[in-house]
């Protein structure tokens, strides 16, 4: 297979300008852009710019991979919306950089060592740019899961118990996932059973109370009411989230109240934890399919006339694949009569069923490929 590469930028906040538009169709040849959207993909050859730097410029979101793997996601945030303290205690420097600046904020989440799936997937930014707003609301389960990805290839720690790192507090809800979350542990291929395995140990998410601001806004002192309206009438990108953030901690139980802080398990406990998981997971899904293959058979059981009319239907077609459906179903009645004790019966009527087809040596060299027994000859 040819190499491939995809580069994708969106825009969340605003649409981009007619000038910025110009700009971005400029940076490729390869592009395909509109004032939300920016789509760039390569056979033999590489993007030019700093996709970073494309991103602070002109998006809010970015997503690259390529079908080697080297996943990468980028967010923009209006600066100050998300702390500069976000990153602290995950231990993630390899990882996943903020860069803060005077106007906007990145988050930049790059895994250039995660080899591609064994199967072709495309990935989309569109997928995944709720987690922005994740993040700005201070949901932090996506950044759980990057934390766990960054742990799993860096290898387990069975073998290095005296290996110190940050471990940080599983947050809330995640037995849960969003689906942009979701989307993020697929991008980052974590192991469902790791996620379970972390699950257990996150506390159930809990509703947001809901928000009076015509009450809190009486709090803020009346220069930082002005302050606020004159950002807004250069329109500041993010200030209502500003907004709201700080009325939030204006709230009389907020004033006082510790942030709360979920339980901080080591990787090597949820690495443990997962297989045991695992083998539970195939265990229960192995004997779905159990289930499901004895109600398929219990089908075939009750409709037997229906699949002799079928076979039958099947084989005078006289084409290859015809003769392929016959001796799958056969094979099937035949499993069916195995089940339920009723081998002869079947086996009588199949001989009577197959006498008119054994002109046909294509079929019968099916037939006796699949271990049938046919009628012997006078």
């Amino acid at each position: 297979m040819s190499e491939y590469q995809r580069y994708e930028f969106m825009t969340s906040d605003r649409p981009l300008s007619r000038e910025q538009l110009d700009a971005v169709n400029r940076l490729s040849s390869h592009i395909e852009a509109s004032s939300t959207h920016a789509l760039i993909e390569y056979s033999w050859g590489d993007f030019k710019h700093d996709p970073i730097d494309v991103l602070y410029r002109f998006f809010d979101g970015f997503l690259y991979w390529a079908n080697w793997g080297a996943p990468q996601l980028a967010l923009r945030f209006p600066h100050g919306v998300v702390p500069a303290t976000l990153l602290d205690g995950y231990d993630l420097d390899e990882f996943v950089t903020l860069a803060q600046h005077q106007d906007y904020d990145t988050l930049d989440i790059h895994f250039g060592v995660i080899e591609g799936p064994d199967e072709w997937i495309e990935y989309e930014l569109g997928s995944l740019m709720p987690i922005r707003d994740e993040l700005m609301e201070g949901d932090l389960r996506s950044l759980y899961i990057v934390w766990l990805a960054a742990q799993r290839l860096m290898g387990s720690y069975d073998e290095a118990e005296d290996y110190e790192i940050d471990v940080p507090p599983i947050p809330p809800g995640l037995a849960t996932l969003t689906s942009a979350q979701q989307a993020l542990v697929e991008l980052l291929q974590l192991p469902q059973e790791l996620i379970v395995a972390a699950a257990q140990h996150s506390a159930p998410a809990t509703p947001a109370p809901s928000d009076d601001f015509t009450a809190w806004v009486e709090s803020l002192p009346p220069e930082r009411r002005k302050q606020y309206l004159v950002r807004l009438a250069r329109n500041e990108p993010g200030l209502s989230r500003l907004l709201a953030s700080e009325l939030r901690a204006l709230r009389p139980d907020q004033r006082d109240a510790a942030p709360p802080s979920g339980e901080r398990v080591p990787y090597a406990t949820l690495l443990a934890e997962s297989k045991d998981i695992k083998e539970q997971l195939e265990r229960e899904r192995r004997e779905e399919q159990q289930r499901q293959r004895q109600r398929h058979l219990q089908q075939i059981h009750d409709h037997q006339d229906d699949y002799w009319r079928r076979i039958t239907a099947a084989v005078e077609r006289g084409s290859g694949p015809g003769y392929d459906e016959a001796t799958k179903l056969l094979m099937e009645l035949r499993e069916v009569a195995g089940r339920f004790d009723e081998r002869p019966q079947f086996q009588e009527r199949f001989l009577r069923w197959v006498q008119p087809h054994l002109r046909r040596p294509a079929f019968v060299k099916r037939l006796q490929d699949c271990a049938f027994t046919l009628p012997t000859a006078p």
